[in-house]
């Protein structure tokens, strides 16, 4: 992609901010929970209280225009998941859904990340990104990771 969207030029924690959703000793306490235990911002602010899953989810709509992806109910490409840590998945909240040619799909509650921009590998040229719930992300994270045990 050769220039990125004006709405990923902010972080979502400063979305947060501006629209008085969260504080700056919350951010603090979520910046150190998230330095401990890792992962992306999205989960994060809705664990703690910041705003419910559906404000965040209606937010990054109304921010980005981007579509929702009803994530639970998409097959993932197998071949995908295996081009995706997930270390990777988990700090940036995001989950590969497919590729079409030199398309990549990513579903996230979390858009206003530029690295999920730019390409992964060579052969793709273009990413879409869709966004999905915070929980739809996070159960296809635990259904890959029972998988995962289950074939090792």
């Amino acid at each position: 992609m050769a220039t990125a969207p004006q709405w990923v030029r902010k972080p979502l924690d400063t979305i947060l901010r501006e629209r008085g959703k969260i504080q700056d000793e919350q951010l603090a306490e979520i910046q150190r929970v998230r330095a401990a235990e890792g992962g992306g911002w999205a989960g994060h602010f809705v664990d703690a209280g910041c705003l419910t899953e559906n404000e965040l989810l209606q937010l990054v709509l109304a921010e980005t225009g981007l579509p929702y992806l009803p994530l639970l109910q998409v097959a993932p490409n197998e071949e995908l998941l295996h081009e995706f840590t997930a270390d990777f998945m988990t700090s940036f909240e995001c989950f590969p859904v497919d590729r079409l040619g030199p398309v990549l799909t990513l579903a996230t509650p979390n858009p206003f990340q530029p690295e999920l921009l730019r390409s992964r590998n060579s052969k793709y040229q273009e990413v879409l990104l869709f966004v999905c719930r915070v929980s739809e992300w996070r159960e296809c994270m635990r259904r890959l990771a029972e998988e995962k045990t289950r074939t090792t």
